[in-house]
């Protein structure tokens, strides 16, 4: 990062996203005269163009066409790629750490821009932030990516009926475009796919779910186009492959089945959370006024109220429309609240009138799959729908990514997808040797007998119980286990199937550790090794003073 005379005005954007790129552009000329600097603060060095998104996941774009370089971005301002740890509005610094090992850098600032959007919060959907797929990151949407090809595979092979539904069943959680746009591409991405090279799958057998908690779809539109929600809801309607439903809400998710608020059960293993979003925790935690939604307030000009140095814009922001309301959480609205925050920084420091944002909007569109789409322009007095729709929808996403070797990448991708079909690779590589959290519902089967066995696990909260199958074919109950108790892995460290299923007999938090990462632990520890009675090759972990041994419930 280039140190320049503390004598420049220092602007200091957290946030790599359409606010910052568009704040660069407004203070472009002043940077390169020397008489500002930017600096731009993320943890990604690159920037997700989240229009394309639904695209990449079915294969029609290339994973990277979506993905624009930071720093080229926003030159010639500055970029630190760090997390922002805290802000000290009082003394105007602001502390990143470096993601390599938490290193801290202060950073001081003349005016400061919040635009770190918001974060998922999927805590209030029990099961939701354990066990679903997520759209917010790119790494998460590159892994979903892999989890639809993985389903199709999986499935082509399966003999058992029940879980080729299970595996051919997608949910996504949310109404909003996100959750329409994926859904739409799902119905169209799976059948076409499934047709031509997975010759064992029926395309009758897919099987999309679409989980909205609104009255209707594209709540974002509010009462302003009730049409685009109509015609959404319509073509949905007429497409055999999507169950939506309105009005519902999930209850809990696990790693086989969703459950909605209906008590409707759907067996699954794939869950798209298009819902359920919070305040940043570093941005909840300063002193500045919210509104309902926990979004900060600023005036007409996009500064945060009371602070006359500090604006802020994006999806964390509550910056007011000039006939009423706030700007929503969409694309073209950061876009336009950034280029005015850049202009009124440049305006305050000239020591003139800042300009009140007076954007109303272009209009609104939604694509939901090839040819299918909405599209109402303002000032037009014309409803798009259809294929003229769908263009105009690829007009408008060509028009607003960010850099112009992105433009060419993304058509070229287009007109190649239309010539020798999509992708659908599954790039997922080596299995990850993590620890992750998992959820399930009373009655809900964790792992079961005769199954393969990669995971073991460690029970938080609730209670399992044991069963195994006699020779008459009956379960019986062997064991129950409840907190501060494992089980599995005899199955894991002796490589063998399961011998038991363990059920849920209340709602069960667990901790879920795989293979690799149970066998690293365990060579830390001789003692625990002895617990287990050598069923570990080479050891096991260390268990806490009191708790139950290793074993009572192996399977």
């Amino acid at each position: 990062m280039r140190h320049a005379s503390r004598s420049v005005p220092h602007v200091l954007c957290l946030g790599g996203g359409y606010v910052a790129i568009y704040l660069a552009r407004a203070l472009r000329r002043r940077i390169r005269a020397g008489k500002v600097r930017l600096t731009v603060v993320s943890n990604e060095n690159f920037q997700c163009f989240h229009g394309l998104v639904p695209e990449m996941l079915t294969g029609t774009l290339q994973p990277t066409d979506m993905l624009s370089p930071a720093r080229r971005l926003f030159a010639p301002g500055d970029f630190v790629n760090a997390e922002v740890e805290s802000i000290a509005l009082e003394a105007k610094r602001v502390t990143v750490a470096r993601q390599l090992d938490g290193r801290p850098l202060d950073l001081a600032y003349d005016h400061l821009v919040l635009a770190l959007g918001m974060t998922e919060h999927l805590g209030r959907f029990p099961g939701l932030a354990e066990h679903a797929l997520r759209l917010k990151s790119y790494a998460a949407c590159f892994a979903a990516r892999n989890q639809f090809v993985e389903m199709l595979e999986l499935a082509d092979m399966e003999p058992d009926p029940e879980e080729r539904r299970r595996l051919l069943t997608f949910v996504v959680v949310g109404g909003s475009f996100a959750g329409c746009e994926v859904a739409g591409e799902l119905s169209e991405f799976l059948p076409l796919v499934a047709r031509k090279h997975f010759p064992n799958i029926d395309v009758g057998e897919i099987r999309i779910v679409l989980v909205a908690a609104t009255p209707t779809l594209l709540p974002e539109l509010g009462s302003r186009e009730p049409w685009t929600s109509a015609y959404i809801e319509r073509v949905f309607s007429e497409d055999p492959l999507i169950d939506v439903r309105l009005n519902t809400m999930l209850a809990s998710a696990s790693s086989e089945e969703a459950i909605l608020s209906d008590g409707t059960r759907i067996p699954t293993r794939t869950v798209v959370a298009c819902a359920g979003m919070s305040t940043v925790p570093v941005v909840a935690g300063l002193e500045v006024e919210r509104n309902a939604q926990q979004r900060i307030v600023t005036d007409r000009f996009a500064r945060v109220l009371g602070r006359e140095e500090v604006w802020a814009g994006g999806d964390c922001a509550a910056v007011p429309l000039p006939d009423g309301g706030t700007a929503p959480g969409l694309a073209i609205w950061a876009m336009t609240v950034g280029r005015l925050i850049g202009r009124n920084i440049g305006r305050t420091l000239d020591r003139t009138a800042l300009e009140p944002y007076r954007f109303t909007g272009l209009g609104d569109a939604c694509a939901v799959g090839h040819r299918r789409a909405i599209a109402k322009l303002n000032g037009v007095p014309i409803h798009l729908t259809g294929t003229a729709a769908w263009l105009v929808w690829r007009a408008f996403m060509l028009l607003y990514l960010p850099l112009w070797q992105k433009k060419v990448r993304v058509l070229f991708s287009w007109l190649m997808t239309a010539v020798v079909g999509r992708d659908f690779l599954n790039l997922r590589g080596d299995a990850p040797m993590n620890v992750a959290r998992a959820l399930f519902d009373e009655g809900q089967d964790i792992v079961r007998e005769g199954d393969v066995g990669t995971s073991l696990f460690l029970i938080q909260e609730g209670t399992v119980e044991v069963l195994k199958r006699g020779a008459d074919g009956i379960q019986v109950r062997i064991a129950t286990l409840g907190p501060g108790q494992q089980f599995g892995e005899v199955a894991v460290f002796k490589r063998v199937r399961r011998t038991a299923t363990v059920r849920a007999t209340s709602r069960v938090r667990l901790i879920q550790i795989r293979r690799d990462a149970a066998a690293m632990l365990a060579g830390a520890s001789v003692a625990l090794e002895r617990q287990l009675g050598g069923s570990a090759p080479g050891a096991v972990t260390a268990r806490t003073a009191g708790s139950p041994s290793w074993g009572s419930g192996r399977s």
